[in-house]
């Protein structure tokens, strides 16, 4: 019973090692710095002709609602649109990655847009 527990442990060393190497664990902050660089090859002027607005998320806020109360009711572009949309507009930020009180940008369609 002791080989097996040693056997899994260092199974599990050994594969928190590759997950580590291989993927990484920046912290939020060094991640979204890292995929502004990234994504700073779109060019500045497709983030500055998109019309915006800037909001302050709060607990239990979406990407989704916070757009739709923009908006005063549903979107006139698919969800794929607005999350594009919204990752370009804060340097590659992730709808799943928003936090509460910090202050995003997003976009705002007119009704044909769609």
């Amino acid at each position: 019973m002791k080989k097996v527990a040693a056997i899994i442990t260092v199974a599990v060393f050994m594969y928190s090692i590759y997950y580590d190497l291989k993927i990484g664990t920046l912290p939020i902050d060094q991640a979204a710095t890292a995929a502004s660089e990234m994504n700073s090859s779109t060019g500045p002027e497709q983030i500055n002709t998109m019309p915006y607005k800037e909001k302050k998320a709060e607990s239990g806020d979406t990407i989704i609602s916070i757009a739709e109360s923009i908006h005063d009711g549903p979107l006139p572009v698919p969800i794929d649109q607005l999350i594009k949309d919204f990752k370009e507009l804060n340097n590659g930020v992730k709808p799943d990655e928003i936090q509460t009180n910090k202050k995003y940008k997003f976009p705002v369609y007119s009704r044909q847009d769609g």
